[in-house]
């Protein structure tokens, strides 16, 4: 499991939460996840961009709460 963000992180800070189910959103975490395994802050990065992206156009939200 990914660790939690701080206590009064600013939303914009927070990565983006896959929704249940949704195999898109499950791959794109385990690619954020090896990434950060990794030590690959941009790959990271760009998995995170790609979440909010999908989540934005495939389940109208936008990436920051589950």
């Amino acid at each position: 499991m990914e660790r939690q963000p701080e206590y009064g992180t600013p939303v914009h800070d927070r990565p983006p939460v896959p929704r249940p189910g949704c195999l898109p959103c499950l791959e794109l975490a385990a690619q954020r996840a090896g990434a950060r395994h990794r030590g690959d802050v941009s790959a990271a990065t760009d998995a995170n961009v790609l979440l909010r992206r999908h989540l934005a156009e495939t389940h109208e939200g936008d990436g920051y709460t589950g």
